[in-house]
């Protein structure tokens, strides 16, 4: 079986990232694992911010007389690089689907929004 290792590199499309990479292991079932370094993953945070801002701030946002108690304690935008502290796994699902479908989020968006729910989700089940 092989170990596939997933390295992302940017949170943006290019030629250079992201990579797989088969790693031949025969004790061990296929697994994928995303690996990235801090900063990576703090650019697609702050793409993330950016783009829920835009179409969640209203509700999520604790600086406005339009935020939502129960939205604010799913996330705060307002915290600014700390937005998704308090994120929970299961609240990932919800960013994904209320951002995938949207035409006004470009791809490259799209793909840091997925890049980030992608290593949020590992950081939590670690």
């Amino acid at each position: 079986m092989a170990l596939v290792l997933f390295l992302v590199h940017n949170c943006v499309h290019d030629s250079n990232a992201p990579q797989m990479v088969d790693i031949e292991s025969p004790s061990e079932p296929k697994t994928i694992v995303a690996k990235s370094d801090g900063e990576s993953f703090e650019e697609c945070s702050k793409i993330t911010r950016s783009v829920l801002i835009t179409h969640c701030g209203s509700c999520h946002q604790s600086s406005l007389d339009t935020h939502k108690a129960g939205a604010i304690a799913i996330f705060d935008l307002d915290k600014g690089a700390n937005w998704h502290t308090d994120l929970a796994e299961e609240h990932l699902h919800g960013i994904a689907k209320r951002t995938q479908n949207k035409s006004t989020i470009s791809e490259q968006q799209k793909e840091a929004i997925s890049i980030f729910l992608e290593l949020k989700e590992l950081e939590l089940t670690q």
